[in-house]
């Protein structure tokens, strides 16, 4: 029999919680819904004019907006067509630079998301950093655009709450990197692709993470399966980045174990790089949390691989449990990690170090809530291997969601720097395409990366 109280409990909190729960859910429809003008966002950025619009154009850059229902499909495909058609003219004429930023969990694309808004102020950032950096060649023709893809991240936005739609959200990212995002990074691939002028490097945070993955996971098998003559995997676009991937490691491992079969070429460029942080809560103990609960009933195996090992007994061959890679996220998983980055203090300003795994194994020994343990590993590596698993620690990011500071800021424009450096031909003081990506060079890499560091602008807002 129900206790008097407790009756009286839910039936006076019950009404209260249906109503703020349904009051803070965000609205499943696109926030951007206008064409816009060539001079709205440049003569007056605040205007609704400016800020309705799905392509926005400013001084120094544009800023694009994809938005998709929670089924994968686009809300409106001809205004993707429109953002599609405008970067591939731009692209055929001057040339673009196309950073396209998939967001995660709690976020959106409405104008007044905390990710929105540090989008554009890293945009803005960038513009004046490309400009300055490379003026007086052909980059300066070119035009920096922005796309950000929306989704609802966020369908109920009360506090603590909200923090329920785990699962939810989970899947509904799982949804969209199976359905028109998938398009929509083809599209963008195959336009840019078309002149070497142009760059494309897509990032993914947390479920933007997850999204990519799911969307590009067949992609990035093909291409290192299928190499061609010169031992070379096509990448996709200039460079795939997430950025504390929030989705089990166990999406990732077919084509990690295709990435390992063979040798590359010196050349061989990035093709997927995961950035995840020591500090970040969400991956190391929501996450296998999470899906504890969720997988309780699936039952799992041990697989028997032959390239699986613990560096310490390398001549010793242990199973791989499907429950630490379901439970583990892509850039937690220790078997997958290739580096450890850091930063350390010099005075006022950092410096940073890129250590590989098989060279400091106990960098990357497994953390957060997993059982397993020891340095176990995927491998041997091939030489040129194009896939960087990168854990990192507060140094560098305090959190799940500090992924606009000026240090990661600084890793992603040294990245996109270089594949810039290489389409600039006309340069002879730039290394010419054959040679290594600057990666490959953790020396050359980190001290570029500090360079980039002091000429970047102050941390934007979260």
């Amino acid at each position: 029999m129900k206790s008097p109280i407790l009756a009286v409990a839910i039936k006076t909190a019950l009404p209260w919680l249906i109503v703020t729960t349904l009051g803070g859910c965000a609205l499943n429809e696109p926030h951007h819904t206008s064409p816009g003008t060539e001079n709205a966002c440049r003569l007056d950025p605040g205007s609704d004019s400016c800020r309705k619009s799905y392509y926005q154009e400013f001084s120094s850059h544009d800023v694009a907006f994809a938005e998709f229902s929670e089924r994968g499909n686009a809300f409106n495909d001809e205004a993707v067509d429109d953002v599609l058609k405008r970067i591939g003219d731009k692209a055929r004429t001057s040339g673009v630079v196309v950073l396209v930023f998939i967001h995660g969990w709690k976020h959106s694309a409405c104008e007044e998301d905390a990710n929105v808004r540090s989008f554009k102020h890293v945009l803005q950032a960038m513009g004046d950093m490309l400009s300055g950096h490379f003026s007086g060649n052909a980059l300066g023709d070119r035009r920096l655009i922005g796309l950000y893809v929306g989704w609802r991240g966020a369908n109920i936005t009360v506090p603590v709450v909200e923090n329920v739609t785990f699962w939810d959200r989970k899947a509904v990212a799982e949804e969209l990197g199976s359905g028109g995002i998938t398009r929509l990074l083809l599209d963008l691939d195959s336009t840019t692709a078309q002149d070497a002028k142009n760059v494309l490097v897509v990032i993914g945070h947390s479920f933007g993470g997850a999204i990519v993955v799911r969307a590009l996971a067949d992609v990035f098998t093909e291409r290192v399966t299928n190499k061609g003559a010169d031992h070379r995997a096509r990448i996709f676009g200039d460079g795939v980045l997430v950025l504390n991937p929030a989705i089990e490691a166990n999406q990732a491992l077919p084509f990690v174990e295709a990435a390992i079969k063979n040798p590359y070429a010196a050349a061989q460029l990035p093709m997927f790089i995961s950035i995840s942080s020591d500090a970040d809560a969400a991956t190391h103990r929501a996450f296998p949390l999470g899906q504890t609960i969720g997988l309780w009933n699936w039952r799992q195996a041990e697989l028997r691989r032959n390239h699986y090992y613990d560096r310490r007994h390398p001549d010793d061959r242990i199973p791989l449990n499907e429950r630490h890679l379901d439970s583990t996220t892509v850039g937690n998983f220790a078997p997958f990690l290739t580096h450890r980055l850091r930063a350390t203090s010099e005075g006022d300003e950092p410096s940073f170090s890129l250590t590989a795994c098989d060279t400091a194994p106990q960098d990357c020994e497994p953390m957060g809530w997993t059982t397993l343990s020891g340095q176990p590993t995927i491998g041997p590596l091939p030489p040129h291997y194009p896939l960087y698993f990168i854990k990192t620690d507060e140094s560098v990011m305090t959190g799940h969601n500090d992924v606009f500071n000026a240090k990661v800021r600084s890793f992603v424009f040294t990245v996109v720097d270089d594949v810039v450096r290489r389409t600039l031909k006309d340069d002879k003081r730039i290394p010419t395409a054959d040679q290594p990506p600057i990666i490959a060079d953790r020396a050359r890499f980190t001290t570029r990366m500090k360079d980039i560091w002091r000429k970047m602008p102050a941390d934007v807002g979260q």
